[in-house]
């Protein structure tokens, strides 16, 4: 650590050959400058070491006049330390002044010109004087104390970031080899594959050629029988031995007969075939339903002793049972203006944001973390349904408007971008690839799939054989199917259908009369059906093919009325509008479920 009065030297003036007692005590204010000087003499008043010129300087001048001076005879033999006199920062408010000043009463630092003017009444003091023994006070021991802890805290942080920078960049590299491994152990299943047909296509290759070689056999063996007796018989034509040329004729005639008959059964052996190749429809149909290798799933992380440690859910699938766990439930009606909020559409843009419609003519943004409605719009009717189209933009239908508004979150603000007119009464929507998917009561019913900018691309229904009432849709992930939900009495069903409004499969609840409503997929790519009824189960849950799957949920719910339903597949969060109704009131509520698998 370096000492005033032993640092060494920045620039020293007539060192000259001075002993090492001089090149110790050198001139306080000359080092200010920059400049190293040996000390000639001393000022006891200022306790500060001077050389020649400044302990001249020091007797003339009228501030130091009368300070006691020392010669070099007399003067302190150890180094002075300069004394470094506190400069006050000045006054915000007022530029010219100093915060000389402390407020008792307000715990802040205060200028002259602000006590006069605002702290008259108050308890103030002057600073020099309380901070004389500020050294030894318990505040600032405190402070230091606590400035350490937050440092050490920080530090602790830092160090857990590097660690966690660490452990995320090794688990992507893991996910990464997960993802190739898998894939080569898909390769592997084909390369085998592939070698069964490409032997299953030898086989028939040898058949064929071993029919053809007994064939080629058989025929040139003959040819050499009729080339050897055509030459006998020649030869006795030739030597005109007729007794032995009769004989020879009659003996060649039976077996011309018989090589006549041969070369018949020859000719009947049919053995090219054409071989094609027919892929496995299966094969086709996966990867048709499945647009990538798999899910990455995020698992809850906890870092004990810089280790990741993880803890996965259940891995989703069909033949699993659902689990739904009540996590909390939005009081629509206290977290917005409105005096009625019966939800009848709820989207999730963001795993913290959902969007919502109610009756109430409003677009509502809420924020799940901070528990409010961050955002409120208000169109010229009743919205009823919305869909994202990314993460910041969505649509929303007006039926009695005959429109789709197309909408968008910004800075935590909605905005209405454009209003689409389909003249039709929009109810559900759903959203895939650049298309639209909308419901339409026009008695009967009817599905419209629209592209962005509002051009019919499939219009399907119009009779009550396929559509009575459908007021909710939904596509699958891999965007092969359209799920409607109809409520009409005349077919109350959930139909799966093509993009060309053909029927896949129907899902029909087994009581009758129940009222189907909103309809999403989950991670495993079975669908979550809403039925408006006071029952124990009135969330169904069916296969992508419309069969029933295994739900249960965990408590009593009481009496409710679920509508409209959302799902976060990153969070694993449903969102599930309804009414609950009690004694004499009627509350309109989103319940949270979390989700899960067993």
């Amino acid at each position: 650590m370096e000492v005033p009065g032993k640092q060494q030297p920045k620039k020293t003036l007539s060192v000259s050959q001075g002993s090492a007692e001089d090149f110790l005590l050198f001139c306080i204010p000359c080092d200010r400058d920059g400049v190293r000087v040996p000390a000639k003499g001393y000022c006891s008043t200022c306790k500060e070491h001077l050389c020649d010129t400044c302990y001249k300087h020091h007797k003339k001048q009228t501030p130091s006049r009368h300070h006691i001076l020392l010669d070099q005879d007399s003067m302190p033999t150890t180094p002075s330390v300069p004394i470094v006199k506190d400069e006050f920062d000045s006054c915000d408010d007022h530029e010219d002044e100093k915060l000389k000043f402390y407020c008792k009463d307000h715990d802040i630092v205060v200028c002259s010109v602000c006590v006069t003017l605002n702290h008259r009444l108050c308890n103030v003091e002057y600073i020099p004087k309380l901070s004389k023994h500020i050294l030894d006070s318990e505040e600032l021991n405190e402070i230091m104390a606590e400035m350490k802890a937050l440092e050490d805290n920080y530090k602790s942080q830092i160090k857990r970031v590097k660690d966690e920078m660490k452990a995320i960049s090794k688990n992507h590299d893991d996910v990464i080899k997960a993802i190739h491994q898998f894939r080569k152990e898909i390769n592997t299943r084909l390369d085998k594959m592939e070698k069964h047909v490409f032997k299953e296509a030898d086989n028939i290759l040898l058949k064929q050629q071993t029919k053809l070689n007994d064939l080629s056999t058989g025929v040139h063996e003959i040819t050499d029988k009729l080339t050897e007796k055509r030459n006998q018989l020649d030869n006795l034509i030739q030597r005109k031995c007729l007794d032995k040329l009769f004989v020879e004729m009659k003996e060649t005639k039976k077996r011309v007969e018989e090589m006549r008959m041969k070369q018949k059964q020859y000719s009947r052996v049919d053995v090219f075939q054409t071989v094609s190749f027919v892929k496995n429809s299966d094969i086709v149909d996966m990867l048709d339903r499945h647009k990538q290798l798999g899910e990455l799933i995020t698992m809850k992380t906890s870092m004990v002793e810089n280790v990741p440690v993880m803890k996965p859910t259940s891995t989703p699938s069909e033949d699993k049972t659902l689990n739904l766990e009540v996590v909390e439930d939005i009081d629509m009606n206290s977290s917005s203006k409105s005096t009625k909020c019966d939800i009848t559409g709820i989207e999730v843009i963001k795993p913290d944001k959902i969007v919502i419609c109610d009756n109430s003519k409003n677009v509502k943004c809420y924020d799940t973390v901070q528990k409010k409605v961050v955002s409120e719009i208000t169109l010229t009717d009743r919205p009823f349904d919305v869909t994202a189209i990314t993460d910041d933009k969505f649509v929303v239908t007006v039926p009695v408007d005959r429109s789709i508004y197309f909408m968008s979150l910004r800075n935590q603000r909605l905005v209405s971008d454009r209003k689409m007119n389909i003249n039709k009464e929009c109810y559900g929507i759903a959203y895939s690839q650049d298309k639209l998917v909308v419901t339409c009561n026009c008695n009967p019913g009817k599905v419209l799939v629209l592209d962005l900018q509002g051009k019919i691309l499939q219009n399907f229904g119009g009779d009550y054989s396929l559509f009575s009432l459908p007021m909710y849709a939904s596509v699958n992930t891999a965007g092969t199917s359209i799920y409607v939900s109809d409520t009409g009495s005349t077919v109350m069903a959930v139909k799966q259908l093509d993009w060309q409004g053909n029927v896949l499969n129907t899902y029909k609840p087994a009581q009758g009369g129940t009222n189907l409503q909103g309809i999403c997929e989950l991670n495993d790519g079975t669908f979550l059906v809403c039925l408006d009824q006071d029952s124990d189960d009135n969330l169904r849950r069916v296969s992508d093919s419309c069969k029933p799957c295994k739900i249960m949920i965990n408590g009593k719910l009481g009496s409710w009325f679920p509508e409209a339903v959302a799902y976060c597949k990153k969070s694993r969060r449903l969102y599930v509008s309804c009414s609950e109704t009690g004694l004499y009131v009627t509350k309109y509520l989103i319940k949270i479920f979390k989700v899960d698998w067993c």
